[in-house]
């Protein structure tokens, strides 16, 4: 993962400051409109990134809303505490269970040196990867929401444009490929999910735990997402925001 300013090592310190926040929280955003080729055509680079930090920064702020109302709602608020009880209780589980996430396969950078010496069209590949791993979670997650007996309409919705929102960054990262790769091929090299059985699962307490990983998992890869994409933007085209703390903080 790339680190921060402080130079911290973000798979480090990632499950302490998630579980720290969780424990603190004891408290319908409409889909974006769809964006054909052409009109990609005639934006530019910038004018692309500018677009996908908007998308990247929505889909943030709806996964964190996400967790919010599973922890907060009666429908999944005892099953998540347990599980954050539970993974305090037995930390090596913990560990285990967090260090899952099926896009942690991918060979990303771990430094800012060496996130420095890839390439601006690797590093489109490289997100342009971790959202095509989102898919087919994201599409099972909001068909099970559907199904699952008290699920809020608040989820559903929620979910329904996260995936939406993943499916308009995956396209806009696509034009940013060909303009800086023109005639580039689309390939379909991204890790694959593996969990479906685990979410279908007629076992309350293992589906749970399976939507528990799902939306950590997303938080980080959002997470991640957002920083590479403000990386690369303040690598082409610098401003004073790129010196900013704030810049690569991340909203828990």
């Amino acid at each position: 993962m790339l680190l921060s300013l402080t130079q911290s090592s973000f798979l480090g310190i990632l499950p302490l400051m998630l579980m720290l926040n969780l424990l603190q929280w004891e408290d319908v955003t409409s889909a974006p409109v769809h964006h054909n080729e052409v009109y990609y055509d005639d934006m530019s680079l910038k004018d692309l990134f500018d677009q996908a930090i908007v998308l990247s920064k929505d889909t943030t702020t709806l996964t964190i809303e996400m967790r919010m109302i599973f922890f907060s709602n009666g429908f999944s608020s005892n099953m998540f505490r347990k599980i954050v009880l539970d993974f305090l209780k037995d930390q090596r589980h913990m560990a285990e269970a967090l260090s899952s996430c099926h896009t942690f396969s991918l060979s990303i950078p771990e430094t800012m040196e060496e996130a420095r010496k890839i390439s601006l069209k690797d590093f489109l590949k490289i997100i342009l990867s971790i959202l095509n791993a989102w898919n087919k979670p994201l599409y099972h997650l909001e068909t099970e929401l559907h199904r699952m007996k008290g699920a809020p309409d608040a989820l559903v919705v929620r979910a329904n444009a996260i995936r939406t929102l993943n499916g308009e960054l995956i396209e806009t990262v696509m034009m940013m490929l060909r303009k800086v790769h023109p005639g580039m091929k689309e390939k379909n090299d991204y890790p694959l999910w593996k969990d479906l059985a685990s979410l279908q699962a007629t076992d309350k307490e293992r589906q749970f735990l399976t939507l528990y990983k799902l939306f950590y998992c997303l938080r980080v890869d959002t997470f991640t997402v957002d920083l590479y994409l403000k990386h690369l933007m303040c690598t082409l085209y610098s401003g004073d925001i790129c010196n900013s703390v704030r810049f690569y903080q991340d909203p828990w």
